[in-house]
């Protein structure tokens, strides 16, 4: 989750001030560091994402994600997954709605810098 892209989206969504900035707060600034076969990474910056097990974590989330591209005939949205269904019995119509929906979130997920792991 792109921390900036998020402090806009609370902007946006008329989050009060307070909230904003304890958010920001709370995203900005923080350090991580990894354990491998008892040995330490170096420290290094966190610039995107929430910190692990916090209990914010789904509510940043869907905030993030409200936007998101909704349609009533497909639906391909949940937790930190996503899939797109669609059914029919022709198969070009089929495979031209899911390209179009694809192109689409490629859109979306460029715009608001989330990386797509197919």
């Amino acid at each position: 989750m792109w921390h900036q892209g998020l402090i806009i989206k609370l902007i946006t969504y008329k989050f009060p001030d307070y909230l904003i900035l304890i958010l920001h707060n709370f995203l900005t600034d923080r350090k991580f560091q990894v354990c491998v076969n008892h040995t330490l990474s170096s420290v290094g910056n966190t610039q995107a994402g929430t910190p692990q097990g916090s209990s914010l974590n789904p509510t940043l989330y869907n905030i993030f994600n409200s936007d998101f591209l909704q349609n009533d005939k497909i639906n391909y949205l949940y937790a930190i997954g996503s899939a797109i269904l669609k059914q029919g019995s022709n198969i070009k119509f089929v495979i031209q709605t899911i390209q179009v929906q694809l192109r689409r979130i490629e859109n979306w997920c460029t715009s608001w810098r989330v990386a797509i792991n197919p």
